[in-house]
């Protein structure tokens, strides 16, 4: 068996006891450890695209100080870089799509740019190119290519024209990029480079893909992008993993010239929001991010119909700091008022898209193409200067954490499994697809996973909870786990072995758990186990699902649960939501999937589905470990976000907040619309809690498919209360403004009083 970087891979074989298990292989992967922290990351921070050669001491006086020119999309005339790869001799460069070699012109402009940057104190991405296959390559290689399907054949040079030929990074092409990029960084001394695309895609049939393919498992490379079929799930994992394996190689030769070399690609290709949640067309692994510096996110380039809600890119913003492993990513926030039109959103719009970024842990990056008369460039730079002495190296506050895994997002819950989208193919973004953009804006929906998330996501936030995002490799590390008081799984159905060991050693030794309907019910390749992996520390035991799933305007199957108000079973349930949704003494309601478990003996119930024969329990409680458990037989995340009831969103946070046991470091008392984060800096001595105002005066008064999000108005929230469970703290004071504030102290805290904020504040607790 032929050993692969970060994964050694072991063929086993399947059991008979799995009925829907077609293929059942199971890697070991060892996930890479992250490069060291780029000490510039945390002084330039101001990234700016769009900027040419003549508009470069223009963008550094009015604050930006970092350059990008352009993506790949820059052609051979770029900022510095650009589409260029090494030429046949290699010892100089000619462009990818013609062939055509650098002009000495050409080099010396491209290095003047980076040294006028350079003397100016700022820092250059420079624009690199996706895989395409240069004519020379072409030529003398041509079993190089990328053959997306089983019966490809290379594209012949006369042919290059007409067609679009990308070179595989899994073969000798791969190496020969990486030198190019190495070549280019000796030659242009840029600080780190932009790459749009980047991603390992789905499938590959080339000569390099199918021998190492056959070398790691014996097996060939299935047909199709079917995601019921386990071969194609494995094969995608292997391919994924085998990825992360070139992008850290990558890096790492970057990094062996210019150790402060930041990679910053575009890591979701088209750059939709909604796109990488999409399956099955996989395009980067959730790990390879941890072998970035600073990856990139274009936020609301194109966007569903919210509504005015800030939920969803709120979300994604912290979910790429999970992706990240608490270190920020730039996030390009889009502010155009239609889709992808150019017209400015209103100055509240434009600060509101800043700050979200800002507030969720990510670097706001600009475009010089994205100002008005009022919102400007200068005004958006100054914002995020004033910000960057409590933003610069912060790391999340440490409490509860939710985990979104690659498995779950890729493998699991997609059309013809569990979404109830009535279309044949997957819909994603709606903008390149004649298929996607048939779909109405109602039913552009995510994975199940993704939407269970987002609705926890929710909840935390309506009830100003800390929250982290983990992914796969973090779920699979103790260590990481016991930073935490709490860990949150939201249907996470796909868990591998070691990620099962690893939370019921975290519960074992003390931690909270809360978990929702399917959670560990899968492999990590999404081959469906007879019980839960989890089975005995959840106390229950999976016999099965129902569906009580409703679109408006039908609600055929909903269901009634029945609780003890008079006398609460436990006080996840105690609470005044709970008591104003009850109906006929102890009835609510539901629409979601729900799931038949079987208690095991001394376990609690709370609640109790309404349906014959059998009552089955709305909630488990098992306290048999150390560490405490609770397990929704239901998604009540995907509930809460799809199909909410009001009680829903307390019942979660009351089951974040009770199996944590110790109380969130920080209470807040403030409306709904107040989106709280927690940081802290200089080794736990600064504690900082972002403030963001949500509030949308204007939102839903535009047909759903037209309706984004378009603040017009700021509306100032006043007397915001702020706790924190210490009273260690010297001093407080608000930001902007630098305003000292009165601390109250306790037997059991200090609360502050914020008077008044208008989109965004900090109160700091030194």
């Amino acid at each position: 068996m032929v050993k692969k970087p970060f994964f050694h891979l072991a063929l086993l074989f399947a059991s008979l006891s799995l009925p829907n298990v077609v293929f059942c292989q199971s890697w070991s992967v060892t996930y890479p450890k992250q490069f060291p922290e780029v000490s510039w990351l945390k002084t330039h921070q101001r990234a700016c695209f769009a900027v040419d050669d003549k508009s470069i001491g223009k963008a550094m006086d009015i604050g930006v100080n970092v350059v990008i020119g352009g993506t790949n999309a820059g052609g051979p005339n770029g900022f510095a870089g650009g589409h260029w790869v090494l030429n046949k001799k290699g010892d100089g460069f000619v462009a990818v799509i013609t062939g055509e070699a650098m002009t000495p012109e050409n080099m010396e402009r491209m290095k003047r740019n980076v040294r006028e940057v350079h003397a100016r104190k700022g820092k250059v991405l420079g624009e690199a190119i996706r895989m395409n296959m240069t004519p020379w390559v072409q030529v003398e290689h041509p079993d190089w290519q990328d053959l997306p399907q089983p019966d490809g054949k290379p594209i012949k040079p006369e042919e290059l024209g007409k067609n679009h030929v990308l070179g595989c990074w899994n073969s000798p092409y791969g190496d020969f990029f990486i030198r190019s990029q190495v070549a280019l960084l000796k030659a242009f001394d840029f600080d780190g480079y932009n790459l749009d695309g980047f991603g390992c895609w789905s499938q590959c049939y080339c000569p390099s893909c199918k021998q190492a393919y056959k070398e790691d498992t014996g097996r060939d490379i299935p047909h199709g992008l079917d995601v019921n079929d386990s071969k194609w799930r494995h094969y995608a994992k292997w391919r994924l993993w085998r990825y992360t394996a070139f992008v850290q190689r990558w890096t790492r030769a970057l990094k062996d010239v210019k150790p402060d070399f930041v990679a910053a690609p575009w890591t979701t290709g088209p750059g939709r929001w909604w796109h990488w949640m999409g399956a099955p067309a996989i395009e980067g692994s959730d790990a390879m991010h941890r072998v970035l510096d600073a990856p990139f996110l274009e936020l609301l380039w194109d966007f569903p119909a919210d509504q005015g809600s800030n939920l969803l890119p709120a979300f994604t913003v912290r979910y790429y700091r999970g992706l990240t492993g608490d270190r920020p990513a730039w996030v390009l926030p889009y502010m155009c008022e239609q889709g992808q039109f150019g017209m400015q959103a209103p100055p509240a719009e434009c600060d509101l898209r800043n700050m979200t970024v800002l507030t969720n842990g990510c670097l706001a990056a600009q475009g010089i193409w994205q100002q008005s008369n009022e919102a400007t460039l200068k005004g958006f730079n100054e914002q995020i200067a004033a910000c960057e002495p409590y933003t610069s190296g912060a790391k999340s506050l440490k409490w509860a954490a939710m985990f979104v895994g690659e498995s779950s997002r890729v493998l699991y819950g997609l059309n013809g499994i569990r979404n109830e989208v009535p279309l044949k193919n997957w819909m994603g973004s709606g903008v390149d697809s004649v298929k996607m953009g048939q779909s109405l804006p109602g039913e552009r929906r995510m994975p199940a996973h993704m939407e269970s998330a987002v609705g926890v996501f929710r909840a935390m936030m309506e009830d100003h909870l800390p929250l982290d995002i983990l992914i796969e490799p973090d779920l699979e590390n103790l260590a990481t786990l016991k930073q935490y008081k709490v860990l949150i799984l939201p249907n996470s159905a796909c868990l591998s072995e070691k990620m099962n060991e690893t939370v019921a050693r975290f519960v074992k030794d003390g931690g909270g758990l809360v978990a929702i309907h399917e959670a560990s019910l899968a492999n990590e390749f999404g081959d469906r186990r007879k019980d839960f992996g989890l089975a005995k520390i959840f106390g229950v035991h999976f016999k099965g699902t129902s569906d009580h799933t409703a679109r408006w305007p039908n609600y055929p199957n909903w269901v009634q649960i029945a609780f003890n108000i008079l006398k609460p079973e436990h006080p996840i349930a105690d609470h005044p939501q709970m008591k104003n949704n009850i109906r006929e003494g102890d009835r609510v309601e539901f629409i979601g999937w729900m799931t038949n478990v079987e208690l095991e003996k001394g376990i609690q119930k709370i609640g109790r589905r309404l349906a014959a024969p059998v009552e089955w329990p709305f909630i488990a409680i098992n306290e048999a470990n150390p560490g405490r458990s609770v397990y929704f037989a239901n998604d009540i995340g995907q509930a809460y976000f799809i199909a909410p009831y009001h009680y829903q969103g307390k019942l979660i946070s009351n089951a974040v907040r009770w199996a944590a046991r110790d109380s969130s470091p920080f209470e807040i008392k403030a409306p709904m619309a107040v989106q709280a984060a927690f940081y802290t800096q200089n080794e736990g001595k600064r504690h900082i809690v972002h403030l963001l105002n949500e509030l949308n005066s204007t939102a839903n008064r535009a047909l759903p498919e037209n309706n984004p999000s378009m603040r017009m108005e700021v509306i100032e929230i006043h007397d915001i209360k702020v706790k924190a469970q210490s009273t260690g703290f010297s001093k407080a004071y608000l930001v902007p403004g630098n305003l000292p504030l009165k601390m109250n102290k306790t037997g059991n805290g200090t609360e502050v009083t914020v008077p008044k904020i208008r989109t965004h504040a900090m109160v700091i607790f030194e």
